[in-house]
């Protein structure tokens, strides 16, 4: 019997709504060749993804004390400890380019932290690293690439009104990528791809509207596409569909929670225990008003939620190969989030790693920036849980996770660096690499173009070379 084979390019469609598939098995014939595509490549494509997380690190919590493989986490990347094996954490580089450019710190170090190019007076000096390669390769797949900030819509923290402090993706010198705040939107965008590339239907969003799931369009299609593929593809399919509905059930839900403004009960959470840390929700709801003329986030619990809803579907992306190049933001450059289940009461985060919090301002630091790897190991499960090609969907991507200085008071050495993945299988992992510094975190991103498939030959100040040391 001649099998079932389908195009990698395979849509589930209904009533104008195309939802994509994962890699398939029925998708690849005999010689590891993707169907519908001639001559195409046999390995999977290589992700590559930018995290920021705002503030920097406590030094003291962050750094491992041996290097190599089988090293012991520092404290402050316990919540990554299931997933050891799968990232390096990287210490030695300096961020040359910060503190070059107009403004303070932060206002350098946000457009500088994907660039490793001095700012300029409308924003950073040159592109970010995963625009680079979007502008390479990204005429592959739907989205060029997809970027998204964690800071709710609506709302803005001290100072951080200008290009600068509000963007980490950058499609060249002063122009900040388009970045979606809005979880719903975000949502609608990967999922909802309307027929003509326009704004989702009046259909589909009065679909939402009334809480009924969009993948009630296409379950015929599915019924009748599982009973003629085989086993492993009816798992990955199954995983698909799960995680797609999990994602919509939060969103309808409760849009308002995850959308602009809107001060509700958060949905319940979806997070791994083992993998976050646990947070509760705060009386005050997702906001406060304290009689300045700004609005400043509050409560750890929200931004959780929302964050997990805009990862889960860069996964989503990456797995359906809508897109190879993310960028995603914890929040804007003077993120001053209260965070009163961190012990903090009403002082906020910028305020504390300046002293804000006395005696306790190392300890509440710490909490934050065990908030933000837990993240990461969120996403990384998400990924991991992935298969594809001979390994997983983690193995073929590469994300740079760190922030836009190394402590909160302002520094640029010895930057916060996790780099998560293989690349491909490109990059060994499970090790912490120390390089001599100060070592030009430029390198780093000269690396990931590299093992990207960029023809990159420099990039940012100081990236006259790939770093050395990923692959062996």
């Amino acid at each position: 019997m001649k099998p079932f084979t389908l195009s990698r390019r395979t849509m589930l469609r209904g009533s104008g709504i195309a939802i994509g598939l994962p890699t398939l098995d029925a998708m690849i014939d005999g010689r590891g060749r993707w169907y519908g595509l001639a001559n195409a490549a046999v390995p999977p494509p290589v992700r590559v993804m930018t995290f920021h997380f705002p503030h920097g690190v406590v030094q003291a919590q962050w750094n491992p004390t041996a290097t190599g493989a089988n090293y012991a986490l520092s404290p402050a990347l316990m919540p990554l400890a299931a997933l050891q094996q799968d990232f390096n954490v990287i210490t030695g580089l300096q961020q040359t380019a910060w503190n070059k450019g107009p403004g303070g710190g932060h206002a350098n170090g946000v457009p500088d932290f994907a660039t490793a190019v001095p700012s300029i007076a409308t924003g950073a000096g040159g592109p970010s690293v995963e625009q680079v390669l979007a502008n390479e390769l990204g005429a592959a797949t739907k989205f060029r690439a997809l970027v998204a900030n964690n800071e709710q819509a609506g709302t803005q923290t001290e100072g951080a009104t200008s290009a600068h402090m509000n963007n980490i993706s950058w499609t060249a010198p002063g122009v900040p990528a388009p970045s979606e705040r809005d979880a719903l939107n975000f949502f609608m965008t990967l999922v909802s791809a309307i027929p003509g590339g326009g704004a989702p239907s009046a259909d589909a969003m009065a679909t939402i509207a009334r809480k009924k799931s969009v993948l009630d369009h296409v379950l015929a299609e599915i019924g009748r596409l599982q009973p003629r593929v085989g086993s492993a593809d009816k798992a990955r399919l199954d995983q698909h569909v799960t995680s797609i509905r999990e994602v919509e059930r939060i969103l309808t839900s409760n849009p308002a929670a995850v959308s602009a403004g809107g001060e509700c009960k958060a949905p319940e959470a979806i997070a791994d225990p083992t993998m976050l840390v646990d947070m509760t929700s705060t009386p005050n709801g997702n906001e406060v008003k304290d009689g300045s003329p700004l609005t400043r986030p509050v409560g750890i619990a929200p931004a959780q939620m929302r964050a997990q809803v805009f990862l889960r579907l860069f996964a989503t992306a990456f797995r359906c190969d809508l897109t190879r190049y993310g960028s995603f933001a914890m929040s804007n450059g003077f993120d001053d989030r209260r965070a009163p289940e961190f012990g903090g009461g009403l002082v906020g985060h910028h305020q504390i790693t300046h002293g804000g919090a006395g005696a306790m301002g190392t300890a509440i630091e710490q909490k934050f920036v065990l908030f933000y790897v837990g993240l990461l190991g969120y996403l990384m499960q998400e990924l991991k849980s992935t298969t594809e090609g001979a390994g997983t969907l983690l193995d073929n991507c590469l994300i740079y996770f760190g922030s836009e200085m190394s402590v909160g008071g302002h520094d640029n050495n010895n930057m916060p660096v996790v780099l998560a993945g293989k690349g491909g299988g490109a990059v060994v992992t499970g090790r912490h690499l120390a390089y001599p510094a100060p070592t030009p975190l430029a390198k780093l991103f000269l690396a990931m173009l590299k093992y990207g498939g960029s023809k990159t030959a420099t990039f940012g100040l100081g990236g006259d070379a790939p770093l050395d040391g990923l692959s062996v």
